[in-house]
């Protein structure tokens, strides 16, 4: 039921004809899949030791089966390290880019009780926390790339 209620609240968004696919489909990325965190980790672990060959009940660990099979980053790493390449991709475009425009805004509405979610903003800052990386490092973009850990492209 969530999962509707933030489709309605970016319905406006979403049928907007001003706003490219590719933006549209980013926006789909960055809200439904941080919400399914621990699922994707379950159905990869569940994949890697099948592959493996390895059962629940043999009680290897998860980092022992990653290690078997050679997975060296977690489908969410990768998931983070998109969102921060994107984050700093925005950052550098030019103030009239509608993703530029879209990125500070906040949508209006009442909350649910309780603690309220982690925005898509407040996770970015939690993993440039995480990864000891200051705000304003996205200016320069090849030290941004070697920070985040992706490489440039030799070919």
């Amino acid at each position: 039921m969530q999962g509707r209620r933030a489709i309605s609240m970016l319905n406006s968004v979403l049928w907007d004809q001003g706003i490219s696919k590719a933006n549209k489909k980013n926006i789909y990325n960055t809200v439904l899949k941080s919400r399914t965190e621990n699922m994707l980790l379950a159905t990869e672990m569940d994949y890697w030791r099948r592959s493996a060959g390895k059962s629940k009940r043999e009680q290897i660990t998860n980092d022992r089966v990653r290690e078997i099979m050679g997975a060296e980053h977690t489908i969410v790493d990768d998931i983070r390290t998109k969102q921060l390449i994107w984050f700093g991709h925005v950052q550098r475009m030019p103030g009239h880019r509608i993703p530029k425009q879209i990125l500070p805004w906040t949508p209006r509405g009442r909350n649910k009780r309780g603690r309220p979610r982690r925005s898509w903003r407040e996770g970015v800052d939690k993993e440039l926390e995480n990864r000891e990386m200051t705000d304003d490092l996205w200016l320069n973009r090849e030290e941004w790339r070697l920070c985040i850990g992706k490489r440039r492209r030799t070919f």
